[in-house]
Order: structure tokens, then sequence, then C-alpha cells
């Protein structure tokens, strides 16, 4: 295959010419160790394209609702202060989501159909320029961008658009977008023709790509994923209004490990690849600055024990 001497777990820092390795439960590994016996016989699903977005703030004390007593009853909010230098803003998934329910993510969600079409007006970075960053055409770069600005809307209602003349967006209603994120999301309305309409341009220079993961093809349930990170703008707060989520809260990466650690979030191994990563920075203005962590491909492998686990070639 290749030397592991830059073999890493998912909760280390990652980066492009290493390898990365994760352990896999059934049925996912059942499925992987018959991929791995005859792949013809295993049906390879095609990926979808999808955009997730960090979301990042300086630390301050937020509400944090993820504390659940032994029988899984969640507790009160409560206010704890800062513990880190960043923030990022999570959401719990509806134990009814078909893919990791129940699971802690980052806002974002699969392209669209409409995303291909987006006849915005556009602001940084061109699609070129995104697509040699991240390997792709530049028709797909835009589609990914706008995905991932349309996902971010949608599930946090944080608008990464500016007036003509760089004048951010600003959420100055009471009801935080409502009807117009519901309509985006029902697509009765296109992001681009709602962008349009209050005179905005979509600004791809506030994101910052992250990584890259393609779900192993064992699974029944594959992605595409381009992670990006995007600082939360002045004047703007995120409310995880959606209805794939029950809840949300800003937390620090070292803080969501430790819930996960106690058993309290449950986290995919690619939410802590990108978690780790956002641990190193020192402020919003580093972790804006932090460099692509590679196209992450996972592929099962059986171990010397004869269990079956991920490995990762980053590129």
């Amino acid at each position: 295959m290749t030397n592991h001497e830059r073999t890493c777990t998912v909760r280390d820092a990652i980066s492009p010419g290493c390898w990365l390795t994760y352990d896999i439960e059934a049925p996912t590994a059942e499925r992987a160790r018959q991929f791995l016996a005859d792949p013809a016989a295993v049906e390879v699903v095609e990926p979808r394209y999808a955009a997730t977005v960090l979301l990042v703030s300086a630390a301050r004390p937020h509400h944090r609702a993820w504390e659940r007593d032994e029988f899984g009853r969640l507790g009160e909010p409560v206010l704890e202060p800062a513990q880190g230098p960043v923030d990022v803003f999570m959401l719990r998934r509806a134990s009814t989501m078909a893919f990791v329910p129940d699971a802690v993510v980052f806002p974002g969600g699969g392209m669209d159909p409409s995303d291909r079409e987006f006849d915005g007006a556009w602001g940084g970075p061109d699609p070129e320029t995104w697509a040699q960053a991240m390997d792709c055409t530049p028709d797909l770069a835009q589609a990914v961008l706008v995905a991932a600005a349309r996902e971010l809307f949608e599930e946090s209602g944080v608008l990464l658009a500016s007036t003509a003349d760089g004048a951010m967006a600003r959420d100055a209603r009471g009801d935080h977008w409502a009807f117009e994120r519901a309509a985006i999301a029902e697509r009765s309305l296109l992001f681009g023709e709602f962008l349009n309409r209050e005179g905005l341009v979509l600004r791809s220079d506030l994101l910052h790509l992250r990584s890259h993961w393609v779900t192993p093809p064992s699974e029944t349930r594959r992605y595409n994923t381009y992670f990006f990170l995007a600082r939360l703008p002045e004047g703007q707060h995120a409310d995880g209004r959606t209805s794939e989520a029950v809840e949300s809260s800003w937390i620090t990466p070292n803080e969501a490990f430790a819930r996960f650690d106690d058993g309290y979030l449950k986290l995919v191994p690619p939410t802590i690849s990108n978690l780790r990563s956002l641990a190193k920075a020192t402020s919003v203005d580093d972790a804006c600055a932090l460099p692509f962590d590679g196209h992450v491909r996972p592929m099962p492998t059986e171990t010397a024990d004869g269990s079956i686990a991920m490995m990762c070639e980053v590129v």
C-alpha cells in the first residue's frame, strides 16, 4: 500500500501526506467486511456532493445545553465561562434522520440542483480560483460554495453576504429571516433570488477551505463533503432553527471532546478530525488561517487482529 510512517488517528492533527485510521462499529463493519471479501457483491453508491461549515466566534459565555442524566433526559441550559479562544456552532441531529441520527455536527448538507443554477451576485475569489484549491471543476466549486452558504443560512440564520459596497448583511429583524429560511429550505424561494431581492452579494471570501472527506465505498449512504470555516459576521447570531436538528449551541473544541468522552455527545470521525484541527487555533484569526487538512479517502481495511478499521489516505 505505502509506508505508514505518518499514521495518525482522528484525535490527531492531520495534513496531506499522512495516513489516518479510525475504528468502525457494526453494522458498518459488517458491510465493510463483505466489501473486502467480494467488492463486486456490494453495490457501491455514488457519493452526493455536500458542504459543511465550521462557524466560529471568539469564546465567551454561551448557553450550554448538552447535559443529560443517566436516563437521557436533558437538563437546564447553564452558562459557563469561556474555556478557550474559539467557539464553534454545532447542532444535534434529530433521531429520525436517516444519516448519522443524534450526532452533533456542524451546519451543512447535500448540494441541491438549484445550487448549480445560482444566479446571484458573487464576491471574493472566483470559481476558477476555488477550483484549484478544491481540486474540482469551476462549476462544481461554485455550486459547492453556494451550497455551503445556503445550508449555513437555512440551519443557523447566518448569512455570508454583503451589499455591493461591502457592508455585511445584518439581521435586524426579530424573526431572524424565519420566512426566507423556510422558503429556501422548501425550495419555494431560490437562494440566489433571495440575495438579489435583498441587494446582497454572496461572499466567497468569508469561507475558508478546511478539509474534504468522501464516505467509504462500503457504506450505503455516501457523501463527497467539503468542509469550510467561516467567522460569525458582526451583527448576526446563530439560532439552529431547522427541522433537522433538536438542539444547537456554541461550544469549544476541547469541551466537545470532553462531552464526547463522557458519553454526552455523539461525534463521527470527520467531525472529530475537524474539531481537532480547530482546537489548535489560538484565536478566530488563527482559525481562519489554518492550512488545508487535505482530501481524505477512507477505505475499509482488515487489521492484524481481524477487526475492520478505516485506513484513509490524506492527499
